[in-house]
């Protein structure tokens, strides 16, 4: 089975329709539901998505009782996360070598240890690690 590691940036175009990429987004939860791929992530997944989802409500973007079904519905996909304290040396190198946030790290650090690819739609993300890092995807290219 396939396994890949998303973001944040890519689990909050399930819930919020005007993102763009959001079709993308979709086809890969619908890969996962139907048991046809394994998403992981680091454990600070679910702290980055009600992060979003409470933020797109202050905005405007969603209603608040959209928040709760939304996050219901997230936890209820049961996403393998790792725990982060297992990575922490490498969170830190990709965070030095590429001048992120230990958050972005994190999910490099998770992907690199389980060898799988990072599918993301944070395009500052992307541009920073895409000459080096080829197992990082854009949402905009990705496809099965």
């Amino acid at each position: 089975m396939n396994r890949i590691v998303i973001d944040a940036s890519v689990v909050l175009k399930w819930y919020l329709s005007d993102e763009k990429h959001g079709y993308t987004a979709l086809q890969i939860l619908d890969k996962y539901v139907s048991y046809e791929i394994e998403i992981l992530a680091p454990s600070l997944l679910e702290y980055e998505v009600l992060n979003g989802l409470f933020i797109a409500r202050k905005r405007g973007r969603i209603q608040e009782e959209m928040v709760v079904t939304a996050v219901e519905g997230f936890l209820s996909l049961e996403i393998q996360q790792k725990d982060i304290s297992f990575f922490y040396p490498e969170v830190l190198h990709f965070s030095e070598s590429y001048n992120l946030s230990i958050y972005d790290a994190s999910y490099l650090a998770v992907a690199n240890e389980e060898g799988a690819l990072l599918v993301t739609a944070d395009k500052n993300l992307y541009n920073k690690v895409k000459t080096d890092l080829k197992w990082v995807k854009w949402i905009g290219d990705f496809s099965f």
